[in-house]
């Protein structure tokens, strides 16, 4: 859920009821929970200390205060330091401090002071969260900081994920096993303000914080400054957009779970979809679907020029064309399949599995059947354990045999319309080199070629493809049974 707009109409709940319906509502904590709260001793955090100090007893929670000395400013940061554990030791907070030389952190890494600090920090907090055993980490991030970050990633160029800006609860960064909840993402920083000065706190000021050297600041300080001179209400407008962005982002999301779970196959460092879906998909289904990919392979930064160039391969690139994505990574354009795989992609088992003439062996479903003297091991099961080569519709009581073709053998791919094919000529079509076509293998379903046995993701028939309503589904998987020992 979304926490209340505090841009709409005239506000009558209070920080301390805001925080608390956010919290509430969207579940960020349960009763009974440990909290670490980040604390630098700026007005934001302090605020929110002190505000959930007051809703401890009503949520049922303890808190840890956790807080860190970047030493980016001598004296003045380990001020800081010591400022925030007299005010937890005054509220009876537990407090765990820590600290760095970002600097040196930032020279060793090859990266910026600020994104050097901000994984320092996070670093920290998790230690925190996993000493303390707390069930998540709060920071003060507010409605005007969404604002901010929204604008940034215009900027940059982000997609709809990126104008999503800051979650309630998200994975922490470089620790995504631990929960960063943000309470304080429905106030803003007048009403932090006005609660500071209502309850006579005294916050440390960074002086940083007017730097506008530093990008964030330079947004906060002119680039909004000026945009309000064009519309007053510009944070509000940024923020409705991050609430629009991120519930069409999920659904986004759905949808491809869907093509995902019903389409694509994966096999190791390899991604298939089927050309005919691929193509059938809207726009931003492909896009999204080519980005999911390259994000599953290990590429976090694939950008739009390399999707936009992919998704328009995989709609009009012939077979063997190839699209460059980031990463090593690249789409390939197979005969009936959009294959996403790294640039030097391993050898597929099946293209080593070659049959004599006379072979005919019976698979066996749920079961493993060995092949080539036991070298090989195709499984077959009605329960998706991991990647497949192949998932096909074969009803129950089907004769599932593997031999090699024979005159007259055709083929129905999918992108065909259920239309067939010779054989021979598919074999030509997808250069199988003449040596071997007589011995690859084949998966024959009621004397019906169900699929081929070529590559990591096998070409399937269109009569055995998969769909929403396929009474029984059966995924194959070849391995060598070395791999078993």
């Amino acid at each position: 859920m979304s926490p209340p707009n505090i841009f709409m109409g005239r506000l009558i709940m209070t920080l301390e009821r805001v925080t608390l319906h956010t919290i509430r509502q969207n579940r960020l904590i349960a009763a009974g929970g440990l909290v670490v709260v980040a604390i630098s001793g700026g007005t934001d955090s302090l605020a929110l200390l002190h505000v959930l100090h007051q809703l401890a007893g009503t949520l049922g929670i303890q808190l840890h205060a956790a807080t860190f000395d970047h030493q980016l400013r001598g004296e003045f940061s380990a001020d800081d330091v010591r400022f925030v554990e007299e005010t937890a030791q005054m509220w009876g907070i537990p407090v765990t401090s820590g600290r760095a030389n970002v600097r040196q952190i930032a020279a060793a890494q090859g990266v910026g002071i600020e994104v050097a600090a901000r994984q320092a920090r996070y670093d920290f907090l998790a230690r925190v969260v996993r000493e303390v055993g707390a069930s998540c980490a709060a920071v003060a991030h507010h409605a005007d900081d969404q604002a901010e970050t929204v604008l940034m990633h215009i900027i940059r160029g982000a997609g709809v994920e990126g104008l999503s800006g800051m979650a309630l609860s998200s994975p922490m960064p470089g620790h995504p096993d631990i929960a960063l909840i943000r309470p304080f993402l429905a106030v803003t920083r007048a009403q932090i303000e006005a609660y500071s000065h209502q309850h006579g706190l005294q916050p440390r000021e960074d002086a940083t914080n007017k730097d506008t050297a530093i990008p964030r600041n330079f947004i906060r300080w002119e680039t909004l400054t000026h945009l309000e001179t064009l519309n007053p209400s510009i944070r509000r407008a940024l923020v409705q957009l991050a609430d629009i962005a991120r519930v069409e982002h999920d659904y986004i999301e759905q949808q491809l779970q869907q093509v995902v779970t019903r389409h694509v196959t994966i096999l190791g460092e390899r991604i298939t979809l089927s050309r005919k879906v691929f193509g059938d998909l809207h726009p931003a289904l492909q896009r999204r679907f080519i980005y999911w990919a390259a994000q599953h392979l290990g590429s976090a930064d694939t950008g739009y020029v390399h999707i936009v160039a992919a998704s328009e391969m995989g709609l009009r690139g012939n077979m063997g064309a190839v699209a460059l994505l980031s990463g090593g990574l690249r789409l390939r354009i197979d005969y009936d399949t959009i294959v996403i795989e790294s640039e030097n992609p391993p050898k597929a088992a099946s293209d080593s599995l070659r049959l004599d003439g006379q072979s005919k062996i019976s698979v066996s479903i749920p079961g493993t059947t060995a092949l080539a003297d036991g070298t090989w091991l195709l499984n077959a099961s009605t329960i998706c354990e991991g990647s497949v080569n192949a998932r096909l519709a074969v009803l129950e009581g089907s004769d599932v045999i593997l031999r090699t073709r024979k005159e007259g053998d055709r083929f129905a791919p999918l992108g065909m319309g259920g239309h067939t094919q010779k054989l021979g000529r598919w074999m030509i079509n997808r250069k199988i080199p003449e040596a071997i076509r007589d011995r690859v293998p084949l998966l024959v379903v009621n004397d019906q070629i169900a699929a081929i046995l070529s590559g990591e993701a096998w070409p399937v028939s269109e009569t055995f493809a998969v769909h929403a309503d396929s009474p029984r589904i059966v995924y194959f998987m070849l391995q060598n049974a070395r791999d078993e020992i």
